[in-house]
């Protein structure tokens, strides 16, 4: 009986072509895995500056649209750098014109927010417990400039503020509104 040589497919892998293959391995795991990672953080930003974008947005919006559907206006400082803008404004959604007034109070305190309130009766400065219940609009709020976030001119107003996202650059926020001034109605709001 003749034994046949062995050939080279019958041996199998060597100790260092395994070492070899192994470290490969080990190499493109670790970028796919570095890969996912970064991708997981760039997400999370973009969420975190989304947010505050559109958070941002919708307070400026709230603001825009009510200033532009006034007929006057009113921005004091109640308690040291906190502001309060109340305006009267119209609405159409019932039908014929009704005035109502709103309100925006930025609060300095804390990370700084902004908050609303309508109302068809006169508007004052809030205590703590009152502004408890208005509406929060946008919170780590901080002025552009200066400390006010709001400021007036005849018959424009101008609000200007940053919003804070979870550790990233704060998103600068800019918009001024004209009031149609000079119409008449009621309620009397300041």
């Amino acid at each position: 009986m003749t034994m046949e040589p062995h050939t080279r497919s019958e041996d199998g892998f060597t100790l260092i072509e395994l070492l070899v293959y192994c470290m490969l391995l080990v190499i493109v795991v670790a970028i796919a895995s570095g890969m996912l990672i970064t991708v997981m953080k760039t997400s999370t930003t973009v969420t975190a500056m989304n947010d505050t974008t559109t958070s941002g947005q919708l307070a400026v919006d709230s603001i825009d649209s009510s200033i532009r559907n006034s007929s006057d206006f009113q921005l004091t400082n109640p308690s040291g750098t906190d502001q309060l803008l109340i305006t009267r404004t119209a609405s159409t959604a019932a039908g014929p014109i009704t005035w109502s007034c709103m309100a925006w109070y930025y609060s300095a305190a804390g990370k700084g927010s902004i908050r609303s309130l309508r109302s068809t009766t006169t508007i004052v400065p809030p205590t703590a417990a009152a502004l408890a219940t208005w509406t929060l609009l946008d919170d780590g709020v901080s002025p552009l400039s200066g400390t006010a976030i709001f400021s007036t001119t005849s018959n424009q107003v101008t609000v200007s503020f940053k919003g804070a996202s979870a550790n990233q650059t704060p998103i600068g926020i800019t918009s001024a509104a004209v009031s149609r001034a000079g119409a008449s109605g009621s309620p009397a709001c300041y």
